[in-house]
């Protein structure tokens, strides 16, 4: 209650004090992140791949390795393992793209026919007919109408050259952030952690250990999912458009491998390459092939993937669903990681907030020692 003593207005220290022990954070932390908006991908990338690597490089250590050997040879591996087989796939997929150039150029050549089901389609057969008959199915038409398409994007095209030189510093320099933080994570790792915790514990006191314990288990999991069903995905579905004769299969299965991490990215994979085998006259290879990836696709989303995901965090499989496609819709890639996270903390709540106690080495250290 407000005092009037002396003539003078005085609010009581006790009502606003919890007030302002509570907001003194907030903008500063708002403050803070204005300040590093334009880094903050960075931050969170290389502290993705510190949580997620935590545990290699914690056995590197009890193996003998020092913190900078073991960071210097974990982001070695890291780097390796995304331009290694991008070369790999460069020198494979280019008898693939050649193999795509040879076909086009032969459909030019020919020319493509319209296939048997555009007579069939309702209301607009005699207008669709029509048009491909004018543009494809004459030869010269294909490379005409690649031309013309060309040429419509080339002013978009020209306008945004200019700003593809700096859009690939700026990318640069946010990837050489991102791995410098990195390096800088796995060598301070402990004292990074202490301060953590000890920030935590201050400002989150009942609810930090659960964010603690929760956020390693949800990004692994998700990391793990994600990885390994792409690639599942792409390897299965690459050998099923190479048996239904689809052109440059390897090409194609990379495509849906990359696609598959994005959940609904694999069956409209599929999907487009049964549509083209149906144009092509092939409707039961278009068929089979579609039959087929829809039977992985079920068994990979309702077993594999929220086993992997949702699995040490105890979530069931809408859960996961809701939360990659929440969280990638929203906040792009790294929402594959907060969404399920945040399912991760919400069904904790929903299930009435049990969890194991915090492990004692994730547990921070005393405040007396930070007086120090």
């Amino acid at each position: 209650m407000i005092q009037l003593v002396d003539g003078r207005v005085h609010f009581p220290e006790y009502r606003i004090m919890p007030y302002l022990s509570l907001l003194l954070p907030f903008v500063f932390a708002l403050s803070l992140a204005l300040l590093l908006q334009h880094f903050l991908g960075s931050l969170a990338w290389a502290s993705l791949l510190a949580v997620i690597t935590w545990p290699l490089h914690e056995h590197m250590l009890r193996r003998g390795w020092t913190r900078v050997g073991g960071a210097i040879v974990l982001i070695g591996a890291l780097l390796i393992s995304v331009i290694g087989p991008s070369i790999f796939l460069f020198n494979t997929l280019s008898s693939e793209v050649a193999t795509v150039e040879r076909l086009l150029g032969e459909l030019n050549q020919t020319g493509i026919p319209p296939p048997d089901w555009l007579y069939r389609l309702p209301m607009v057969a005699k207008s669709v007919i029509n048009w491909w008959n004018e543009h494809l199915a004459v030869p010269g038409g294909l490379n005409l109408l690649i031309r013309n398409a060309a040429g419509d994007l080339a002013p978009y095209l020209s306008s945004s050259v200019g700003a593809w030189g700096s859009t690939v510093l700026a990318n640069a320099l946010y990837l050489f952030l991102a791995l410098l933080t990195l390096f800088v994570l796995y060598v301070e790792g402990p004292a990074v952690v202490r301060y953590i915790d000890f920030a935590g514990q201050r400002l989150l006191p009942k609810h930090y250990p659960v964010f603690r314990r929760l956020l390693p288990l949800s990004v692994r999991g998700t990391a793990l999912g994600l990885c390994s069903v792409a690639l599942l995905e792409g390897i299965v579905l690459g050998i099923a458009y190479s048996i239904a004769g689809a052109p440059a299969p390897v090409l194609l299965g990379v495509i849906t491998g990359y696609m598959a991490l994005i959940p609904g990215g694999a069956p409209l994979s599929f999907t487009l390459v049964s549509l083209f085998l149906l144009g092509q006259g092939n409707a039961g290879a278009a068929l089979g092939l579609f039959c087929w990836g829809a039977f992985e696709l079920f068994l990979v989303d309702k077993f594999v993937r929220p086993k992997l995901i949702g699995h040490r965090v105890q979530l069931p499989f809408l859960a996961v669903l809701f939360g990659l496609l929440g969280g990638v819709s929203t906040l792009g890639v790294l929402g594959l990681f907060v969404g399920p996270f945040l399912m991760a903390v919400l069904f904790w709540w929903l299930r009435g907030g049990q969890i194991e106690p915090v492990a004692s080495e994730l547990t921070p250290p005393p405040p007396d020692k930070w007086a120090a």
